[in-house]
């Protein structure tokens, strides 16, 4: 489940086209016109009525003619509308490809309405909008809604892939009027208003109730917002080679991948066989953390689990599973410079690291930590406080990086990068990437539709999880999850691809059961196991259910 950047695909387009020959773009652009008629077909026979198709004036406008001409010759009643601040003589039109203009004039053959809207009273409020009253306002907002009124559908085909600029004029009003309209909306390749790379709305995007995607997932259908806005999505071949390899390498988790990812479960194994953890976690007020996460590690198969937490000076809570190592603690509880020592001999007797839940950010703590970091030699997982004391110290994570993986959410990730939280939001998987390639190590970037890189582009994006998840310690279970798949053996990269998979399924089979309001972190750490089991049966998360459906193909 591959997913090509705009420059990719397009790449990858004008190379086959090219190949093919000339002739080959107005074939992909029929294949493709024609799926998304298909699906406008199944949307109408539940809402007869005209069909009301508003086409820009690129390629994406011309994927919508062809969806208007198919609907014609099935004897739908439709209409296109084509927007355009340049209004040629005679109230006709010119698109930016031969393709669209050749599909224009079969339109025009089949006498299908075609209208040209270039104003909405010439936007006379455009040059100084504070010049305007509300009164003007209001009947610019009238004219664009009167343009759905008789619509039992409204076919998006405005904008498509690589819109680059915000929205304005005239194709926002007539966006925020699609939107008001409350008419079902089918979105062709991609809502319109969507950076199609980064998920981004400019300024206003198309609220669709289906779209229709070609050839290949784009990533903005992915990341949030964009993700939100899409609706129901399904995928249709319309003939294109596979994609090369190429960077950055964008792909989808699929539970295909995780199963694969999974280690043996042998039968004559022993705890030694699936290795020894130790989880370096907790402060006064915050063993919690600590126990959450080596809990997980041991849900997740690890054999054993060492916690090294510091000398609160008061009975903390554990579980009898997990195997204590006190250390030294500062005057308020956390780990002190003199617990150094101590977390050398443990490195020594186990098979990988958690490092981080909950130690706080005290600044002899912080020093310490990040002194050991940079001794270490283990497979390991790098979260929380600990990235906190990377930010704070300016600490790299020296010579053991490429075995580190790093679970910041954008406001830890911000500090590590020296961004804000908004820099990072707005293009999620390269600022994994970036920061991957700062560190040298895999980057799991948290948050709605994970995104984990590693420093040679190859990304994955993670399909599962729900807002449910967003409570206290959830993020110490994702640390412990991952850090006991490390544990045993598993690579780092593929340690974090396959445990942001199996915590976001822990968290889908809690919704399913209870709903997402009240998940708590120990829910989501009991129902690791499960989460496990249903992966190696190949049980697919809802969004890869729909996406990987014969009808996403047809």
């Amino acid at each position: 489940m591959r997913i090509p950047t705009t420059a990719q695909i397009r790449q990858l387009e004008s190379e086959w086209i090219s190949q093919c020959g000339n002739d080959w773009g107005q074939v992909l652009m029929e294949i493709a016109g024609r799926a998304a008629a298909i699906r406008a077909l199944r949307i109408w026979q539940e809402r007869p009525g005209t069909v009301t198709i508003v086409c820009g004036t690129g390629n994406n406008g011309g994927d919508g003619l062809v969806v208007a001409r198919y609907l014609r010759l099935w004897g739908i009643p439709c209409e296109v509308l084509v927007l355009t601040r340049k209004e040629k003589e005679a109230g006709k039109i010119e698109f930016a490809s031969k393709e669209s203009n050749n599909n224009l004039a079969i339109l025009n053959n089949l006498a299908v309405p075609v209208e040209v809207v270039s104003s909405l009273k010439e936007y006379q409020f455009e040059a100084d909008p504070n010049n305007s009253d509300d009164d003007d306002l209001e009947s610019l907002d009238l004219e664009a809604d009167s343009l759905f009124l008789d619509a039992a559908l409204i076919v998006d085909a405005i904008f498509g892939t690589g819109l680059d600029r915000p929205v304005e004029g005239l194709h926002r009003r007539v966006i925020e009027s699609i939107n008001r309209s409350g008419k079902p909306v089918l979105s062709i390749d991609i809502p319109s208003g969507i950076n199609s790379d980064t998920g981004q709305i400019m300024g206003t995007a198309v609220r669709a109730d289906e779209t229709v995607t070609f050839g290949y997932l784009k990533p903005g259908l992915l990341i949030y917002p964009g993700n939100t806005i899409k609706g129901g999505l399904a995928i249709v071949d319309i003939g294109l080679p596979e994609l090369p390899e190429v960077s950055p390498d964008i792909n989808l988790s699929t539970v295909e991948i995780v199963r694969e990812m999974l280690p043996l479960r042998p039968l004559d194994a022993h705890k030694g066989t699936f290795g020894h953890v130790a989880c370096i976690a907790g402060s006064r007020g915050m063993m919690g953390a600590a126990t959450l996460s080596g809990l997980s590690a041991l849900k997740s198969g690890a054999g054993l689990c060492y916690m090294a937490i510091p000398d609160t000076g008061r009975h903390e809570p554990t579980a009898l599973e997990l195997i204590t190592n006190i250390l030294p603690a500062t005057a308020s509880g956390s780990f002190s410079q003199k617990a150094l020592d101590g977390l050398k001999e443990l490195a020594e007797k186990v098979d990988a690291l958690i490092i981080g839940p909950g130690i706080s950010t005290d600044k002899e703590t912080a020093e310490m930590i990040c002194s050991f970091i940079q001794e270490i030699e283990n497979p390991c997982i790098i979260d929380a406080d600990a990235l906190n004391s990377l930010a704070l110290t300016g600490a790299t994570l020296g010579k053991n990086s490429a075995n580190c993986v790093i679970t910041p959410h954008p406001k830890e990730l911000a500090r590590l990068m020296n961004c804000s939280v908004a820099d990072i939001q707005k293009d999620r998987i390269t600022a994994a990437m970036d920061a991957s390639k700062k560190f040298g190590c895999t980057v799991l970037l948290k948050g709605a539709m994970t995104v984990v890189a590693n420093e040679e582009g190859l990304v994955f994006i993670n399909p599962t999880g729900n807002p449910g998840m967003a409570t206290a310690g959830a993020g110490d279970v994702l640390s412990g999850l991952i850090g006991g798949l490390l544990a045993q053996k598993v690579e780092p990269f593929q340690a974090a691809v396959a445990g942001a998979y199996l915590h976001g399924r822990a968290g889908d089979i809690l919704a399913e059961e209870l709903g997402e309001a009240g998940i708590i972190a120990g829910d989501i750490e009991r129902m690791i196991p499960l989460a496990i089991k249903s992966a190696r049966e190949g049980e697919r998360s809802v969004l890869e259910s729909n996406l990987l459906s014969a009808d996403s193909h047809n």
